[in-house]
């Protein structure tokens, strides 16, 4: 009869995890041949470098063949940043943390405010993940789910991007 009683007492409390009722209502979409990842994130850091450090290359001039030293120069703020991914929404991302760039020309990102964000990255072939400049959705946790601060649910956030600015930028057709 303890035993019993014990797993009674264990399955109610893990039918009673609010994070299960998230997991339960999750939105998800997948597509591999669109570069985009979207995922709610919980901010563990944000920190700023600088992008124009290691941006001289030596290249030879091709009338002369001298060496030449360009610097290609970044205008806009760069940011390391450090997320714990709560739930995919597009595509996965397999870790539970996830590390990318972020560039804003004005100044600190605007995601960074936020704790909970739907955040927009894709996959850069020499800087590993970046973030879609100033795609985000400010969001935050019910007791039940995540949902935009203005009410909208996730799927309808994400839909909205999907089909404005992801559009515009040739993301879906």
């Amino acid at each position: 009869m303890k035993v019993f009683s014990t797993i009674f007492l264990l399955l109610f409390l893990f039918s009673c995890n609010p994070q299960k009722r998230i997991a339960e209502s999750k939105f998800y979409e997948e597509n591999k041949n669109v570069n985009l990842y979207a995922f709610i994130g919980e901010k563990i850091s944000v920190e700023s470098f600088d992008p124009n450090k290691n941006n001289k290359k030596k290249i030879k001039d091709p009338s002369s063949r001298d060496s030449i030293i360009v610097t290609e120069y970044v205008m806009d703020n760069a940011f390391n940043c450090k997320y714990k991914i709560l739930q995919n929404v597009f595509n996965t991302i397999e870790n539970d943390t996830i590390n990318f760039k972020a560039y804003d020309h004005y100044g600190n990102p605007g995601f960074e405010e936020y704790k909970y964000v739907l955040l927009y990255i894709s996959k850069s072939q020499t800087e590993g993940y970046v973030h879609m400049k100033y795609q985000f959705d400010p969001i935050k946790k019910t007791k039940n789910e995540f949902m935009g601060l203005n009410g909208k649910s996730i799927e309808k956030l994400f839909n909205i991007k999907k089909n404005t600015v992801l559009k515009e930028r040739k993301l879906f057709e």
